[in-house]
Order: C-alpha cells, then structure tokens, then sequence
C-alpha cells in the first residue's frame, strides 16, 4: 500500500465541481451532432476511460455532499480500479482507488441488472480497499431492500445513477455493504 500512496500523492486531482459543468457542456454539444451513438454515449473502446472518468467525478461529487468536505478525483487505471479519490478530513489526506461497473441501458442488455452486477464482483480480482461504483445507467425504481450483496473481496460496494430522464438529477446510493443510504443531487452547473 506504501508504493501506492506515494504514487497517488504525485497524482493532479481535480474537483468535480469545477469539472463536471465543463464536461455538461460537452455532453449537450455532443447530443445534438451527427456523431454514431456509439461515440455520443463514449460506448467505444478508445471512450471507455472518459465515460468512467466521468462516472468517477459524478461519484466524488456525490460522496463531497455526503461526507461535507471536497473529493477530488482522477482517472488512473490500474489493474483493479479506474480512477483514484482523495479528500482530506480532520486534517487527514484519505485516498480510495475507484471500481467502475455498469448496469448498462436496456438497449444493450435487457437481461441484466444490479444484482447480477453485484454477484460478477465475486469473479474479479478487486482488492480489499477498493470503493466498487456500480452505475445504475438505465430508468428503474430503486429499492436497496431488493438488493443481494454477498461478502465480497471491497472497501465498500456505491449506486450511482441519474434521478431525472434529463441528468439533471443524480443519486448516490450506499455504502451497500453497511448501513446504506441514498443521497440525491443536481448536476452541478457552471
């Protein structure tokens, strides 16, 4: 863990308050061209680490309204996760590496769903300090009640999903594997 630490303390983290609006603007810019839908959506394999970076930055802004202190964020891809947290509290530098998954939009796969999501974290080599972030990416009811987590190899297990057709509204939604609660958020504008 040393090794990592003082490789994350060399890492530019960014606020996703200043982030997240820029990024906005980009996505409605994007919406409204006559790129595939593949590329609209970062649905291509050369997209895949902006749309978790993305993801990663709408979580750290979820958890900074949670918790009542920044978290700052960046993409890092390392062999178990995508993107690495740090937030200082009680004057306290903390990090977490960052799992993205996907519960993906009914177009691409109807058969699936949270708890399938959630029992595939038993076939990946996830370490135990890692924050895994399923994002909820499809209109549902959310109900924690329904949701089956075994014991799995995590920090903690975190929903993150849009609470409105437009985006405007977000929620997040653990810690999954303790005394989960759902935080609901807007999209932070410029």
């Amino acid at each position: 863990m040393d090794t990592r630490l003082n490789e994350w303390r060399k890492l530019n983290f960014v606020n996703p308050t200043t982030v997240l609006p820029k990024l906005r603007i980009i996505q409605l810019q994007v919406a409204n061209s006559i790129l595939p839908d593949r590329v609209k959506n970062l649905r291509t394999p050369q997209l895949k680490q902006h749309r978790e970076g993305w993801e990663a930055a709408l979580f750290c802004y979820g958890q900074a309204k949670l918790q009542g202190v920044p978290v700052y964020v960046v993409p890092y891809e390392s062999s178990d996760y995508d993107a690495v947290a740090m937030w200082i509290k009680d004057d306290t530098q903390h990090f977490a590496p960052i799992q993205i998954k996907e519960v993906v939009p009914e177009e691409l796969n109807p058969n699936t769903d949270i708890n399938k999501e959630i029992a595939k974290l038993n076939r990946y080599p996830v370490s135990n300090d890692t924050a895994v972030v399923i994002h909820v990416n499809r209109q549902m009811r959310l109900d924690l009640s329904l949701i089956k987590v075994s014991k799995l190899n995590i920090a903690s297990l975190w929903l993150l999903g849009a609470n409105a057709p437009d985006q405007s509204k977000w929620f997040v939604a653990g810690d999954l594997l303790n005394s989960p609660q759902i935080i609901v958020f807007d999209y932070p504008c410029a």
